[in-house]
């Protein structure tokens, strides 16, 4: 087992093998990624089919975020009792098995429950496909390998919606599960002949550790997730989630400390700063990129009505800048320190959201498509150089178990951005509605005329009632706005943090 445990970690030649680890591994990241949007579209069709709410209906998003940060957590330690090409096998395998059983479900409580294990099983996906791409490959490579990973995973939420919305529309919203069938039927095909074993290790599994974990991370999502509905720390649900997420997080932080690697999580690993501190970063960085995802689709189709197809191709050409960055990512830092090119990234993230700021309601589609190329660029040179950097210490037998923690510790600052922005959204159009509804009143001769101007084949209460809607709607459009200049300057502070991210002055530890 020693010669598959080395045979597994050790770099390959590049070929025709290495190719088909590498297109495995992505293939595999971008189904699990995908499957996390893919619903968003059709939960209109879904709650009308399922007799359930829009509010209930959203459940089917939450419980899938719940098992999915769940699972990526222990991801390592899944590796280790089972190795990896198992792991990855059985969580393929569910995957498909529950996406089928959701495509089957015939009520809310039905859908919700698979949707659950859906999640549970598509975690180690992600982690693992990063490993694996980075064992695959020598480390002066992985920035440049890590940059397609990086697509995969990020552009699987922004293909999800455009997928299943049409999936929804034009045949029926259950085959938004059924698709994943022949795609789960090709990623068994390519993992049985392309993914290498690791050795399995005889670890006992620390289940007072799991219970806490689950309830930490299960307790945070409900809570983000369901803040906007519930009002926030005005609801007792949501303070009560809170307040259980918090303590469980001390438990679980504190027996961490205690047990070592014998926990179900290795704490230990963030005793390495440069891990940290990549974590940190990547998760405040694409907390920025989820921004533009959330934004674009409110500021085009709701606020300046254009029609989803044409949004559509706007957002998509936004994936120009992410391809050209892939390319861009590994060679730049052959020519670069890891500080130039990170601070380059966050200064192209920068300008392009004050460009996304400074956008009107009176801009073309093609107007609008520079500022996201930009933001998408500046996002892929620094995801790829973080997700590399993050593991320059971390020895590689615990590389399943370091890819675990990285892509929990990136989930949780995406539902943290995630809901920043979505609290910054809703306050900033209340906010800016009450500034505009405060020059509304019959003595301002601006008003008078406008209305006058609509002619007198109106009546007043239309005319108010198009007035309201056109506040409204610049209320949306300032808001968004302004939430884009707040991440601009944002950006521009997260470059200083550049100076911990010195050049590597040691190899990475042997197994």
């Amino acid at each position: 087992m020693a010669e598959d445990v080395a045979g597994a970690i050790k770099p390959i030649p590049p070929g025709f093998k290495r190719n088909m680890i590498i297109a495995t591994t992505l293939f595999v990241a971008l189904m699990a990624s995908i499957d996390l949007t893919i619903v968003t579209v059709a939960l209109p069709y879904m709650a009308g089919n399922l007799n359930a709410t829009a509010d209930e209906i959203t459940w089917v998003v939450t419980m899938f975020a719940v098992g999915q940060a769940i699972i990526i957590g222990i991801t390592g330690h899944l590796s280790r009792l089972l190795g990896r090409k198992i792991l990855v096998l059985t969580s393929v395998i569910g995957f498909t098995l529950s996406s089928v059983a959701c495509g089957l479900s015939e009520d809310l409580e039905m859908i919700v429950f698979f949707r659950f294990i859906q999640g549970l099983f598509s975690g180690p996906l992600i982690p693992l496909s990063q490993a694996m791409l980075m064992d695959a490959v020598e480390e002066k490579e992985r920035a440049k390998i890590l940059s397609f990973w990086v697509i995969g995973v990020m552009g699987g939420p922004a293909i999800g919606p455009l997928l299943g919305g049409y999936l929804a529309q034009h045949l029926d919203w259950r085959w938004n599960f059924w698709v994943n069938v022949p795609v789960g039927a090709l990623a068994l095909m390519m993992i049985l002949q392309f993914v290498r074993q690791t050795v399995r290790k005889p670890v006992k599994t620390d289940w007072f550790g799991l219970l806490v974990l689950s309830i930490m991370l299960g307790s945070l999502q409900i809570a983000l997730n369901k803040g906007d509905n519930l009002d926030w720390f005005s609801s007792s649900t949501i303070v009560i989630l809170l307040l259980i997420s918090f303590t469980a997080a001390i438990v679980v932080v504190c027996r961490g400390i205690l047990l070592g690697e014998r926990h179900i999580i290795d704490i230990t690993l963030f005793a390495d700063f440069n891990f940290s501190i990549c974590c940190i970063l990547i998760a405040t960085f694409g907390s920025g990129f989820l921004a533009l995802m959330i934004l674009t689709p409110q500021l085009f189709v709701d606020a300046l009505g254009w029609e989803p197809s044409t949004a559509g191709i706007v957002i998509g050409c936004y994936g120009v800048g992410a391809v050209v960055g892939s390319f861009v990512a590994g060679r730049l830092t052959t020519i670069l320190t890891i500080r130039q090119s990170f601070i380059i990234a966050c200064l192209l993230f920068a300008i392009g959201w004050f460009w996304f700021s400074r956008l009107d309601q009176d801009i073309g589609m093609w107007q609008a498509v520079p500022p996201g190329v930009i933001i998408e660029f500046g996002m892929m040179l620094a995801f790829p150089l973080l997700a590399a950097r993050a593991f320059a210490f971390i020895p590689a037998h615990k590389r399943d178990e370091g890819a675990g923690m990285f892509n929990l510790v990136k989930t949780l600052g995406f539902s943290f951005g995630t809901t920043a922005v979505g609290v910054l959204y809703y306050d900033g159009i209340l906010s800016n509605w009450s500034r505009y509804v405060g020059n509304i009143s019959n003595a301002n001769p601006a008003l008078t005329q406008y209305l006058a101007d609509m002619g007198d084949n109106i009546s007043y209460e239309t005319k108010i009632a198009y007035v309201a809607e056109l506040l409204d709607r610049q209320a949306q459009i300032q808001t968004i706005l302004q939430i884009a200049e707040t991440i601009a300057v944002a950006s521009v502070v997260l470059a200083f943090f550049a100076i911990f991210l010195g050049e590597p002055k040691r190899k990475t530890q042997p197994a």
